[in-house]
């Protein structure tokens, strides 16, 4: 585009000596580095000093800030030079502030054609947001950005062109308001451009148009494009010398072997010239594929290899190492990873709260946005292969049109359609069935290899309000389902009276808990049953929808693409919700898992305790999905470096710590058998060359791990109960009971295996030496008697947390919890807190400071100890010196029973000592292996030891260098955040 301006540094007082220049920032696009990312503008890539793209319904475009955090006070004034091919509501600008506040507001509505938008910010109309009303100003309170997004207009199918944008103080001259900068006129006079075209092939076009150009208009941009629908396929733009007279343009395209054949429209003209009739300017040329007749998904299997699944492709093992890259367009990115010998990508179609499916209007479906993605990926990187997000939270014309669908959050405002809403599972279910008939006769319909079908908050089925003050599902809707879900369990209004205490309560008239009795205040933990059962039963209803929808759209999935390839999605993150576990809709985990439609499931790895220095976890009970036979996909989008300062969640600020973290990630999903997923949210996280090449090293050792993978049973089990959720209430202790202990357990020094509790009857589930049960709260007597049952196989140790038991078929809890436990167990219900005094003499208290309290430090009630002398004690309460942390051994085997909130690793180091475990490790380094690898990443600097079980010669995975073995002890320096990742040869396995 040409530009009124060509300022690219950016003149900050004091930045690169620019004291006396009026303070601006200024984006020109003439690098790729000025946008941070964008959404529903197609393709929206920089290119040609300009960002620009066809709208779909709300889009925007977040610039990059020169630096995190941006001080704004005397950046007052934004002046944005845009074209936009049709009129839309409102030129919107968002801001977000280091202090975590947050507006979006604007003033002009967007002008046809190219106009200079300047923007007084103290006077825009700053109205969204919900960090308070102080926040509707420019910057805040504080003045200091870290975030700076342009909504250019929420109509779709525009053509949109940013030109340049620029922060300043008030300069002479500005005045508020919209100029638009003249156009003139034209009119066809010829066009050449052949009728049928074939793939493979080139299309020339050339085309004259008698323009009339006003005066002081001299500069302009000629363009030819090919677009079906609203994307573009292929576009030509270049400086145009304006003047009244004939005006030739012609341009030479290649064609793509990929598109699928049908009609594309050539568009020709200038940005500057109007023509009187909207029909001009455009011609349609046939496109012709005879690829299609012969194209077919490839066959996609998950095959058990050493007992573990193994991903072929046409009968190929295949390591299941892919890389993610943003929804806009960028085979730049695609081709690094390639360049390492990476072909797998996982990119998305869509966004979390809308999507079209293809279905862009009520009577319009076009899949040209999917075409064009697979089509450039493949003519960049023709080793390509594909397992894209296809969204279905429906598109925005859908939503407008069915506002009695959408999911109603507690405040009574709307959010996407309804998980319940019968509507939205036929529509977009048989949208979808179009959609995968389309990619299915596609000609790269041999590179798609699965389908990850998504929808909710953040595409993840999470509840639409999971991690907003105002949750939901209080939509029709829903309440339909709520009220027949409540038939089918309670039959009869009697019944249902009975469990709610509720005497007016009826099948017909039940209504769904208001959020104070869903979240009760308070620090209690567990629920009354007695008087809670309405919130309960709510509870496991939203789950329950949750895992139906799933199910729904899977099989829909399986069907359509005739179980050619794999089907999955994102569900059951059993460790990650914090206190809004219950509002999630993820605790339905075996309904998921057992179902016969879906091969994989998949989560970003926990966000809890993810730093330099600290561990990676799934936030699945993924060895019992693994155990099924199907594959647990870790999606890492671990911040690089080379993220944007302000992306948090414990991004990496170095090179060192961006490649410890990384293959400390790879390190779990290689020992847990899993699928890697690298996730660049933005562009340009992996661009540093070794990133690329240790990513290329990654996938090179999981694709030789196929060949040398043998069987292996952890010694340890973590169990989890997603049932006993409904029975505790979402309490700040919720964290410390499930999440906590699990990412802090691989610093515990031994692989370990993470399971639903209720496959301890399953034959396929190991015998574990040591089972810590996390919250094995509501237990019947069945399940009591099956986890004794396989206590006893093999004498093992078993740790049980707060409240094991406490919901029984015995109505006393305390008996309940004896029956388990063999020892008594009393409590107090007042607040108090769980951190407790280890015993001297203790073999739980090796290498700790006895004096140094253990637990979390965090307000519960109730608070449980031990009362009986038999037992032995290994703990305290720190408040009361009642036994907190106690051991027995029972009829054939050992019990360990513990109060405490969030025991420290080394005391489940410890503890998995006295079971036998052997400990690869005896350090608070978190700690990875199978038997075939084994890999420590350091949460200090200095010298590591690891322990091997046998004799066993090593080499470094990275290098291949051999390491030296002591024995059975190896022994390596590494700093802080470094991750060392070793070979064992066959002697050891």
């Amino acid at each position: 585009m040409r530009k009124t301006a060509f300022l690219v540094l950016l003149l900050i007082p004091g930045f690169l000596g620019a004291v006396d220049a009026a303070p601006a920032v200024e984006w020109t696009f003439d690098r790729s580095t000025d946008v941070q990312t964008t959404s529903r503008l197609d393709p929206g890539r920089v290119s040609r000093g300009a960002v620009s793209g066809w709208t779909q319904w709300d889009p925007y475009v977040y610039l990059t800030l020169p630096k995190t955090p941006v001080d704004v006070s005397e950046l007052t004034w934004m002046t944005v030079r845009l074209y936009s091919s049709a009129p839309a509501d409102v030129l919107d600008i968002y801001y977000k502030t280091d202090d975590g506040r947050w507006c979006l507001g604007g003033c002009f509505p967007i002008q046809q054609g190219w106009a200079t938008y300047r923007v007084d910010l103290a006077r825009c109309r700053w109205r969204e947001t919900t960090t308070g009303d102080d926040s509707r100003q420019w910057g805040g309170v504080n003045k200091r950005l870290v975030s700076l997004r342009l909504d250019p207009g929420n109509e779709q199918s525009r053509l949109v062109i940013i030109d340049y944008v620029k922060l300043s103080g008030a300069e002479p001259g500005f005045e508020h308001g919209v100029a638009a900068e003249p156009l003139g006129k034209a009119t066809v006079k010829s066009v050449q451009v052949p009728r049928t075209v074939e793939a493979g092939g080139s299309l020339k076009i050339t085309a004259e148009l008698e323009a009339t150009v006003p005066e002081g208009l001299t500069n302009g941009t000629e363009y030819i494009r090919l677009r079906r629908g609203d994307t573009f396929l292929r576009v030509h733009e270049q400086p145009l010398s304006l003047k009244s007279g004939t005006v030739t343009l012609s341009a030479e395209f290649p064609l793509s072997a990929y598109w699928s054949p049908g009609p594309i429209a050539v568009e020709f003209g200038a940005y500057e010239l109007a023509f009187a009739d909207a029909s001009e300017g455009q011609v349609t040329v046939e496109y012709q594929n005879a690829k299609l007749s012969k194209a077919d998904f490839p066959l996609v299997r998950l095959e058990p290899v050493a007992g573990d699944p193994c991903l072929k492709i046409n009968g190929k093992p295949t390591a299941p190492f892919l890389c993610v890259f943003p929804r806009t367009l960028n085979p730049d990115l695609h081709k690094e990873v390639a360049d390492q010998g990476i072909h797998l990508y996982s990119d998305w179609f869509g966004a979390s709260v809308t999507a079209d499916l293809g279905h862009l209007k009520p009577d319009t479906y076009d899949y040209t946005e999917y075409d064009q993605y697979f089509a450039t990926i493949l003519e960049a990187e023709p080793d390509a292969y594909f397992l894209p997000h296809i969204g279905l939270a429906a598109p925005m014309w859908w939503q407008k049109a069915h506002p009695e669908e959408l999911a109603r959050f507690s405040d009574g405002t709307a959010g996407p359609p309804s998980f319940a809403s019968e509507l939205w599972r036929k529509e977009m279910g048989d949208d979808l069935r179009k959609l995968l008939a389309h990619l299915r006769r596609a000609p790269y319909a041999e590179r798609i290899t699965g389908i990850i079908f998504y929808s909710g908050y953040t595409a993840e089925w999470q509840m639409w309000g999971t991690w907003k003050e105002n949750k939901d599902d209080y939509s029709a809707p829903a309440l339909r389902a709520f009220r027949a879900f409540l038939r089918q369990r309670y039959q009869t209004d009697e019944a249902l009276r009975k469990s709610w205490k509720d005497p007016q309560v009826t099948l017909e008239t039940a209504v769904m808990p208001d959020m104070a009795t869903r979240r009760p205040a308070g620090s209690q933990v567990l629920r009354d049953p007695l008087t809670e059962r309405q919130a309960m039963d709510f509870y496991e209803f939203i789950s329950h929808l949750d895992a139906e929808a799933i199910q729904h759209f899977a099989r829909i999935t399986r069907e359509a693409t005739a179980g050619r390839v794999l089907v999955g999605t994102y569900y059951a993150y059993l460790s990650a919700h914090g206190i809004n576990q219950q509002d999630s809709g993820h605790l339905a985990a075996r309904e998921v898992y057992d179902s016969p439609d879906i091969d994989f499931l998949m989560s970003p790895p926990n966000y809890a305790f993810r730093g330099p220095g600290e561990t990676s976890t799934f936030m699945s009970a993924t060895d019992s999905f693994r155990r099924r036979g199907k594959l647990w996909l870790d999606e890492s989008d671990h911040r690089t470096y080379l993220s944007d300062p302000s992306a948090g969640f414990s991004r990496a600020t170095n090179l060192h710590d961006t490649l410890g973290v990384f293959w400390r990630e790879f390190s779990e999903c290689l020992c847990k058998r899993a699928a890697g997923s690298f996730f660049d949210m933005t562009g340009g996280w992996f661009s540093d060359p070794q990133i690329l090449s240790n990513l290329g090293q990654a996938k090179a050792a999981m694709q030789d791990s196929l060949a040398t993978r043998r069987p292996f049973a952890a010694e340890v089990g973590l169990f989890v109960d997603p049932d006993s959720f409904y029975w505790m209430r979402p309490s700040p202790a919720q964290p410390g009971l499930v999440q906590s202990p699990l990412v802090h357990q691989p610093q515990a020094g031994a692989p370990f295996d993470y399971c639903l509790l209720d496959d301890l009857s399953q034959k396929w589930l190991p015998d574990y030496k040591l089972y810590v049960f996390l919250n094995a709260f509501r237990l019947t007597t069945a399940q009591q008697q099956a986890i004794t049952a396989k206590l006893k196989r093999n004498h093992a140790t078993a740790l049980f947390l707060y409240a094991p038991g406490y919901f029984g078929d015995e109505a006393d809890p305390a008996a309940s919890m004896a029956a388990l436990l063999g020892m008594k167990v009393t409590s107090d219900a007042a607040e108090g807190t769980t951190q407790a005094l280890l015993e001297s003499g203790s073999p739980l208290a090796r290498g700790l400071d006895a004096k140094q309290p253990i637990g979390r430090e965090i307000k519960l009630s109730p608070v449980f100890w031990v009362d009986d002398p038999s037992v032995t004690v290994h703990a305290r309460l720190a408040a009361n010196g009642k036994p907190a942390l106690v051991s027995k051994e029972g009829d054939g085997w050992t019990c360990y029973y513990s109060s405490v909130i969030d025991l420290p690793p080394a005391v489940m180091r410890n503890l998995a000592r006295q079971a036998g475990v052997h400990l690869w490790a005896d350090s608070d380094d978190a700690l990875y292996a199978d038997g075939n690898y084994v890999s420590l990443h350091a949460a200090t600097d200095g010298a590591k030891t690891i322990y091997l079980p046998a004799s066993a010669s090593l080499r470094r995975v990275v290098t291949g260098q051999k390491v030296t073995v002591e024995g059975k002890a190896v022994t390596v320096d590494l700093k802080r955040a470094e991750t060392v990742l070793l070979e064992l040869d066959e002697a050891a396995r």
